[in-house]
């Protein structure tokens, strides 16, 4: 078994080379923080390397050892990696305050055996709900609630193509808004064989379509393509109103 405390601040040797790679500086799990990923070593030079654990030949008291230098990378940060839970504050789903992780238990496979709190308090990797940068949140006993099922929705779909936009969205005339007030304005029903009157003119407010893209500029000239593209979105009666 190892401890995670025991591993930071060891040196690490290659074997084939003789050479001291670096010291020990950082533990980086997996995102469900069931097995020990990778070390961060920082170099002589305070250059930073990553050593997988897989790539670990043997650790001893006083360093760990490798085959050769090839065994070790350059730093490259990876979002998909935990840093170790040490001095993480740990709750319940239910709200209820455990302790800070003071140490973590480690199989002879670098998978994570169990988290030993500041109050004497281990509870097992088996319990683990969630764990972020600062906090760990661990299941009680009575809880039969998964927590991967509160994902945030996912983002309404956001059209990106011209050509989605055609097979998904229909031309209709939305009501104007009460600080518009175009019921009041006595303009005739717009369409786009009528709405010929405006080429040339000038667009006066952006104007925009149902996904929130621009149809049309402000200071833009209208042209036939402009009164085709409004037309088909429904926008005619608000280019009538915003053009001189």
């Amino acid at each position: 078994m190892y401890y995670c405390n025991d591993l930071i601040n060891l040196s690490v040797l290659s074997l084939y080379e003789g050479e001291l790679l670096g010291v020990v500086d950082k533990l980086y799990f997996d995102k469900k923080l069931k097995k020990l990923i990778e070390l961060e070593l920082v170099g002589e030079e305070g250059n930073k390397f990553t050593l997988p654990s897989k790539n670990i030949y043997h650790i001893g008291k006083n360093a760990i050892t490798v085959k050769n230098n090839q065994s070790v990378n350059l730093k490259v940060e990876d979002e998909n990696l935990f840093s170790c839970p040490i001095n993480s504050k740990a709750y319940t789903i239910r709200g209820e305050y455990l302790g800070v992780i003071k140490e973590v238990s480690l199989t002879d496979k670098f998978l994570t055996e169990k988290f030993s709190l500041d109050n004497d308090q281990s509870l097992s990797v088996d319990s683990l709900a969630s764990s972020g940068k600062n906090t760990t949140i661990f299941y009680e006993e009575s809880d039969n609630v998964n927590v991967k099922k509160f994902t945030p929705q996912k983002s309404p779909k956001i059209f990106k193509s011209q050509k989605e936009v055609d097979a998904k969205i229909l031309p209709i005339d939305i009501p104007p808004t009460p600080s518009t007030n175009l019921e009041e304005i006595n303009l005739p029903k717009p369409n786009f064989q009528s709405a010929d009157f405006l080429l040339g003119r000038i667009c006066t407010k952006d104007i925009f379509n149902f996904n929130n893209e621009i149809l049309i500029k402000a200071h833009a000239v209208i042209t036939k393509k402009i009164l085709k593209e409004v037309n088909k979105f429904g926008k005619l009666r608000e280019l009538m109103l915003y053009s001189k």
